[in-house]
């Protein structure tokens, strides 16, 4: 009974990481996409503090939502991606500006359940590698996806990996990504350009010695990225790197300073 656990165990783990493959960018939805109640509820979270105005009636609101009604609203992804990312980053800011002492002891503060969205309490880390990097292993690099999620997540995760939201949530630090409200109907526009912005500021390419040094967001989750091959392919599709280029890939550093006024203009 215990070599075929092991076994089954065994299975679930190949799978799960021949499923991380490649580099994670869905196609994009030519379709008009709606703008749902929940996507202005998380739109206007990231206004009004913005604007340093009271939120606690839209965390209200959010809280109270019916798990059923939530996922019914947001059927799509762009719909997905837009409400998680506003709703992480949102919260983040909400939170620290709260008590910015909570950001001394970054694991427990990611990994803490405080986030209350539809009746259930959820972590930072949850909606990151759970709903907007459709269910990941914090640890797996991108390589290796939970094997048992919660129905929850299960249900209002995005469909599809999309490596370009790193670039987009924010995690309260100096070299977080900058907020960005993100709409539905304009998400996958709004993804490109915040990382064609954000490679391009953290992308140094020397001709000379052919090495190139780039944000270490694309080695803490290579596996979104497609690995070192794959990190190279993206880089020369925002022209970052020459096309016919195979240089050394290097990783900068990050800055973990505490900025929660990181608003993109």
């Amino acid at each position: 009974m215990k070599i075929n656990t092991m076994k089954t165990l065994t299975i679930l783990i190949v799978f799960a990481i021949m499923g991380s493959c490649g580099i994670k960018k869905p196609s994009v939805n030519e379709n008009p996409i709606a703008t749902t109640k929940f996507n202005i509820l998380s739109e206007n979270l990231l206004s009004n503090l913005k604007a340093n105005k009271d939120v606690a009636a839209i965390q209200t609101t959010l809280a109270n939502i019916s798990e059923k009604e939530l996922e019914e609203g947001l059927p799509l992804d762009e719909q997905r991606k837009a409400f998680w990312i506003n709703i992480y980053n949102g919260y983040i800011i909400a939170i620290l500006k709260n008590d910015k002492k909570l950001f001394d002891d970054r694991t427990a503060f990611f990994g803490k359940k405080q986030v209350e969205i539809a009746g259930n309490v959820l972590s930072f880390d949850d909606i990151e590698n759970g709903m907007i990097r459709k269910s990941q292993f914090k640890f797996g690099l991108g390589y290796v996806g939970k094997l048992f999620p919660s129905g929850f997540e299960r249900n209002l995760r995005v469909k599809n990996r999309d490596y370009r939201i790193h670039f987009a949530i924010n995690c309260g630090a100096k070299s977080c990504p900058p907020v960005r409200i993100y709409e539905a109907k304009t998400v996958n526009n709004q993804l490109q350009n915040a990382t064609k912005v954000y490679l391009t500021q953290y992308t140094k390419y020397d001709n000379a010695k052919d090495v190139v040094t780039t944000s270490t967001l694309t080695s803490w989750f290579r596996g979104d990225f497609g690995g070192k091959f794959g990190t190279k392919k993206i880089l020369k599709e925002f022209k970052l790197i020459p096309e016919e280029s195979n240089p050394k890939l290097n990783y900068g550093s990050y800055d973990w300073t505490l900025d929660l006024d990181n608003f993109a203009n």
